[in-house]
Order: structure tokens, then C-alpha cells, then sequence
């Protein structure tokens, strides 16, 4: 297992939701601005364009503020060294095997799903693996509950 910077891990996190930012904020500025500009007004009672394209504004401005929030929680996350036998919580670093995969995950309050390097990936502490995860420690096995049935995941090491 090589050694893993977590707090380089988490600013390319943040750097990632806050370029993630940019864009929406952009796109949704430019969807505003879609909704009243001249092209966009209704020619007939029935010409929906104008509140398509409020529509297509009001949910990347959800979106920018979705990603303020993660921002935001990611923030203050504390980040910790764990040592050997410690129990799994925000921060960690956890090496699993699952289906004969080795897999690694950076369990984060916000920003899950992202794959940051060769190795590791995103893990939010709500998302259903990342819940079966918290509290287990080196050794044990979560049971994960998906569409396609119970997944188990051993835990290899924590850190």
C-alpha cells in the first residue's frame, strides 16, 4: 500500500468541484440570459420556449449551489491519520477487496464518485457503501444491499 497524501487528495477534490463551479455557474448565467433574450419570446400562447429555458437556468443554478454546499463541507472536514485498528470514519483511507477487486476509497461529507489519481475513488459517507463501511475495521466485511442483490466488501486496511 503506498502512502497517500489525504489532504493533497481533498484539495484536488476541491479544486475539481470548484472548476465544477465555474461551469455552472456560467451555464446557468447564459441559460438566464437565454430566457429573456429577443429569440426566446413567445410568438403564440402555446411557445414554451422562454420557460424551457427558465427551466434549463434554474437547474444549473441548483447546481452551483449544490456544489457551494460540497465546497462548503469539505471546507471543515477534518482529516486524520488513522492507525492500526481504528474504526472507519470521514477521512479514511479504505483498502477493500470486492469481487477479487482491490479497490481504494477517500471517504468524504461531499464530493463522492470522484477518482483522483491511478488508485483512488470518492466515497460520501451516505452513499450505501460508504455507510456499511463506517465503523468496521481492518478485517471485517460490509453487506451492501443493491438492485442486484447483497454485495460484500472486505476490508483490507485502514488509513
Amino acid at each position: 500500500m503506498a502512502r497517500v497524501d489525504k489532504r493533497k487528495l481533498l484539495a484536488a477534490l476541491r479544486s475539481r468541484l470548484e472548476e465544477e463551479l465555474e461551469r455552472a455557474t456560467r451555464h446557468a448565467r447564459d441559460a438566464a440570459e437565454a430566457t429573456t433574450h429577443e429569440e426566446n419570446r413567445a410568438e403564440g400562447d402555446k411557445d414554451m420556449r422562454s420557460t424551457e429555458t427558465s427551466y434549463v437556468a434554474r437547474g444549473q443554478a441548483l447546481r452551483a449551489h449544490e456544489l457551494e454546499n460540497a465546497l462548503a463541507r469539505l471546507g471543515v472536514m477534518p482529516v486524520r491519520d488513522f492507525a492500526k485498528g481504528d474504526a472507519i470514519e470521514v477521512s479514511a483511507l479504505v483498502d477493500v477487496e470486492q469481487d477479487e477487486r482491490a479497490l481504494t476509497y477517500f471517504l468524504v461529507s461531499a464530493g463522492g464518485g470522484q477518482r483522483l489519481g491511478k488508485e483512488v475513488t470518492t466515497l460520501l459517507t451516505t452513499s450505501p457503501l460508504g455507510a456499511a463501511l463506517l465503523g468496521l475495521r481492518a478485517g471485517e466485511e460490509a453487506e451492501v444491499s443493491t438492485p442486484q442483490g447483497s454485495r460484500f466488501v472486505t476490508i483490507v486496511a485502514v488509513r
